[in-house]
């Protein structure tokens, strides 16, 4: 009975610690994103969803709280203006790594996102 007994609050003392490190590791250190892949950009309003296809952004990289400027790929026409307030990542059925980077677009109220393939996280330095 006490062998059980040990042998539950071994499972219990690694357990605990192993939940405690992995809430600790989010992605809150998570700064911003950046991608070799193309593109797009689902802009979101109150009355419909856009996407606009082969975006740039110079660079290839955002941060949390930046403000930039999608292009037109092949063109220097600006098409949206974006405060960046959230990152999201994940990885397609095939593989590939893709983050929408989330954030207001010129006055609207309503976030918007660009859609990056092969986008990996740019973690905060301490």
């Amino acid at each position: 009975m006490a062998i059980t007994e040990l042998k539950k609050r071994i499972k219990y003392l690694l357990f605990f610690p192993l939940i405690f490190f992995i809430s600790c590791s989010s992605s809150k250190d998570d700064q911003g994103a950046i991608w070799s892949g193309p593109s797009d950009f689902m802009h979101v309003t109150k009355e419909k969803m856009e996407m606009s296809y082969s975006v740039v952004v110079v660079g290839q990289k955002m941060f949390l709280g930046g403000f930039y400027e999608v292009l037109k790929k092949g063109t220097e026409k600006v098409i949206f203006r974006i405060k960046v307030t959230d990152l999201e990542f994940g990885t397609r059925e095939d593989g590939v790594s893709f983050c929408r980077v989330w954030g207001f677009v010129d006055d609207s109220a309503i976030e918007s996102y660009l859609l990056a393939q092969e986008c990996v996280p740019i973690q905060k330095i301490n």
